[in-house]
């Protein structure tokens, strides 16, 4: 199965969004990043919320397909552009899981000492200026929002 062509939507009001449906393989997240780069730098978005926003989707999708077990069905995914923020919504049907309640890395320790794993959800909660997960029909839903831009950010 493929990633289905990505939809632009034009939404009334200041708001614009993207959906996708999309594996989480490596190759799949790279070309859904990209895409959802373009999109945002389109709309006039910081260069500091696109990254955050690219990074999130990145690390949710990497751990999907790597832990989730589900790199061979899609996830739906929607990104939508606001005045103050970015909006970023994931909805999979692997196992239960919500990476709010993910332990925090130990990162007082040397770099050698640390276990491998754990820092791509911290930077996803640490990036994040909202993160919510509900398990609806079987399905996980993560939401996140990316604050955008400070006056000493640009587009």
């Amino acid at each position: 199965m493929q990633a289905t062509r990505a939809k632009v939507a034009a939404m009334t009001g200041p708001q614009a969004r993207f959906e996708k449906n999309t594996l989480a393989t490596p190759e799949a997240i790279s070309e859904l990043t990209e895409e959802v780069m373009a999109f945002l730098h389109a709309q006039g978005v910081e260069v500091r919320a696109t990254h955050h926003t690219a990074l999130v989707l990145n690390e949710v999708l990497t751990n999907l397909g790597t832990h989730g077990g589900c790199a061979d069905r899609p996830a739906r995914i929607a990104v939508i552009v606001e005045p103050d923020r970015v909006t970023g919504e994931i909805v999979d049907n692997g196992p239960p899981f919500d990476p709010r309640h993910a332990p925090d890395p130990i990162l007082d320790a040397a770099v050698d000492d640390r276990p491998v794993g754990g820092l791509g959800l911290y930077l996803v909660r640490k990036l994040s200026s909202s993160l919510e997960y509900a398990r609806r029909n079987d399905e996980n839903c993560l939401t996140f929002a990316i604050s955008r831009g400070t006056p000493d950010q640009g587009a």
